[in-house]
């Protein structure tokens, strides 16, 4: 019984992401930027969700979120700040318009390589999190301009990211302890990227 209520979720979901798929409105950064920004709350009281192109959840997971989401066609950004996240939930990863993707201030030790579904994605906003290593898949994020990895536990980069050399425009990694080796091991991957670091510590991570 499980099983067939999990199987018949996943049908659900599927059908209303691909009926909706049709639908979407892309924005350029500055018009998005012009958007007003919902959040949650709101959402009951809205009547046409295709005029919601930003949405804002705080402090709790929402129990019907997977169930909802995908019913905004337009959204581009996304953000959910200081909910003890301890992963990004997988319908995230369906919302491939996406441009912004904000996850600041939870307990996520892991991004998944379900990241690379999100190909629109300009902006990945990951700080203060426990995440220490980046799939390869980030490679896919061929729009990304700014990655945010403030306050992590993460050292070192995978070499797949260079393919992002020619768009990734800034990394920022301060607040995280490492030592002048890794900082040069990564400038090497992206050398045409801006890296934002801390004061390097005399450690041999």
């Amino acid at each position: 019984m499980v099983n067939l209520f999990r199987q018949k979720y996943v049908f659900v979901v599927i059908f209303v992401f691909c009926s909706l798929s049709g639908k979407t409105q892309m924005l350029d950064s500055l018009a998005l930027s012009q958007q007003p920004i919902f959040v949650w709350e709101q959402i009951d009281t809205i009547s046409n969700k295709e005029n919601v192109f930003r949405l804002k959840i705080k402090r709790k997971m929402p129990d019907n979120f997977d169930s909802l989401i995908l019913t905004f066609p337009n959204l581009q950004e996304l953000t959910m700040q200081n909910m003890r996240l301890k992963t990004i939930p997988q319908t995230v990863f369906l919302l491939t318009n996406l441009t912004i993707l904000n996850v600041e201030n939870n307990k996520i030790e892991e991004l998944p390589a379900e990241i690379g579904n999100l190909y629109h994605l300009e902006r990945l906003i990951l700080n203060r999190n426990y995440i220490a290593f980046l799939p390869k898949e980030i490679a896919l994020l061929k729009n990304l301009t700014y990655l945010d990895m403030w306050s992590n536990n993460i050292i070192e980069l995978p070499e797949e990211i260079s393919a992002l050399t020619e768009t990734l425009k800034i990394i920022d990694m301060r607040v995280i302890l490492m030592s002048d080796e890794r900082k040069i091991l990564m400038q090497a991957l992206l050398p045409k990227t801006e890296f934002l670091f801390s004061k390097s510590c005399n450690c041999k991570m």
